[in-house]
């Protein structure tokens, strides 16, 4: 192994070569530092070989270029001592050194003059990561939706913070090989191949804009690094699972006091219930407010829409009305609501307390505090069965009683794209049925036990921020005062 190679605490192999004291003036880094790409002893010492030989390559044409004498186009020592001089002036020489290098392996792409100790040959300026990072978030914040910039600013910036901690300031330093070193430690961090893929596609966009704006020459470092292909992405994505009428069981039954002991807030204890009972979204149910709650032709319901600056709907077709099922009538979620209705008004969110993120709306709690429960309960990959899985359970449950896909498409809320006689000639479905159809659903469950317990008002003090229902209210008084004028 050549002298200057080491291992990372991951055990990957890096070189770390130094420029020649006479090119310091004309480079703007003292050293290259480049990864093998291996954690492999053998393969480590055929690519630290080559990036030895391409590193003196460049070193001498460096030294042509200023006008530094050396007889020597390049001169290389290997791990045993022997020293190997190379004068690419002549053709046996150029074809002995051609020949070492397709011997050994060349890596995908060799150091050059360009990308090895910092020098810029093609002529155009150097420009840092950090900056480039400042400009793309001004150009996309005009772009991108809050949600949108919550995910990718953050990937982005761990990946320029982690090449800084290493010495790497300039993106024409960042190549195929750092970004394959990126793309290995999101791996181990992240469970789903998907995440792994929405990071590297964050990171080719951020090349892709330098790439446009004329600072990074290369290719983009981070194209075709996916691990799923196109044609297996829907399967991923849709890559949650139903519960199993056992695991419905062990979460809703068996384990009844735990449940009730684990969820003494409003929100964690009902919306299970809720996306249980209906195949709602937990964001459908975090974002309901007391004015979206209400009876149509003696039905309860559930309006679900967009209306407002802090709600959002997965697509036009989440826009919908879900009613009550006979089970969730069964617990007291309306006593609930109607504490909430008398103590904050119609303009109060259901769960007033909760607060919205950029990342998941005001779902967040519940999602995180039903995963820790259901860890302790049952055992699968925690990327396919979460939250999202009760109203897989319910899209399950349809198909098993073989309602037709329209119907369960309206239920679900699922898009009608496609469905030109759903689209063309469709109608929408009364409330009442849709409850028929819910009710049909046994999950053997018993709604009635489902009590939460509270005394009177006084079991949301200390959860409600009064400051922010009170501007809520302040804001949609001024709107509604607008819309008269």
């Amino acid at each position: 192994m050549l002298q200057n190679t080491y291992q990372n605490r991951h055990g990957t192999y890096y070189i770390r070569l130094f420029v020649p004291q006479a090119l310091l003036p004309h480079v703007q880094q003292p050293k290259l530092i480049q990864s093998l790409r291996t954690k492999d002893r053998k393969l480590a010492y055929l690519r630290s070989l080559q990036v030895a030989l391409s590193f003196e390559k460049w070193v001498a044409e460096m030294k042509k270029i200023i006008g530094i004498g050396d007889h020597r186009d390049l001169s290389v020592t290997l791990p045993n001592g022997t020293k190997i001089d190379f004068n690419m002036q002549v053709e046996e020489e150029r074809s002995a050194y051609q020949d070492t290098i397709s011997q050994i392996g060349l890596l995908k792409q060799p150091v050059t003059a360009s990308n090895s100790a910092g020098a810029t040959t093609h002529g155009s300026s150097r420009y840092r990561l950090v900056d480039l990072f400042g400009s793309y978030k001004i150009a996309k914040e005009k772009v991108f939706a809050e949600a949108t910039q919550a995910a990718y600013f953050p990937r982005i910036e761990k990946f320029i913070d982690y090449y800084r901690s290493r010495g790497v300031i300039f993106i024409d330093e960042i190549h195929k090989p750092q970004a394959g070193d990126y793309r290995e430690l999101i791996i181990k961090d992240q469970d789903s191949p998907l995440t792994v893929d929405n990071y590297t596609k964050t990171l080719k966009g951020f090349f892709d804009f330098a790439i446009g704006a004329g600072k990074y020459p290369f290719e983009n470092p981070f194209s075709n690094m996916h691990l799923v292909k196109k044609s297996e992405r829907a399967k991923h994505t849709d890559s949650w699972l139903p519960y199993s009428n056992e695991e419905i069981q062990r979460l809703f039954v068996e384990n009844f006091e735990e449940y009730v002991k684990r969820f003494k807030k409003p929100d964690l204890f009902f919306a299970p219930l809720i996306s249980l009972a209906t195949g709602m979204r937990v964001d459908e149910i975090a974002q309901l407010y007391i004015s979206d709650i209400y009876q149509e032709g003696g039905v309860w319901v559930f309006d679900i829409n967009d209306n407002g600056e802090d709600k959002e709907v997965k697509t036009p077709s989440a826009v919908r009305k879900m009613p009550f099922t006979s089970d969730l009538l069964l617990t007291n979620f309306l006593e609930y609501y109607q504490l909430v209705k008398n103590t904050y008004g119609e303009t109060s969110l259901l769960f007033p307390y909760l607060t919205k993120t950029a990342s998941n709306g005001y779902a967040k709690n519940i999602s995180y505090n039903w995963t820790q429960y259901k860890k302790q309960l049952i055992t699968v990959d925690q990327s396919q069965k979460v939250f999202h899985s009760l109203r897989k359970t319910v899209g399950a449950s349809l198909v098993d009683l073989q309602i037709d896909l329209p119907i369960r498409k309206r239920i679900l809320g699922h898009s009608m794209e496609g469905d030109v006689t759903q689209t063309v000639y469709g109608k929408e479905y009364p409330v009442e049925f849709i409850r028929s159809i819910l009710d049909k659903i046994d999950h053997g469950v018993d709604f009635k036990k489902f009590q939460f317990k509270f005394k009177n008002e006084k079991i949301l003090e200390g959860l409600v921020n009064k400051k922010s229902i009170n501007e809520r209210k302040k804001f949609l008084k001024e709107k509604e005062k607008q819309v008269k004028e």
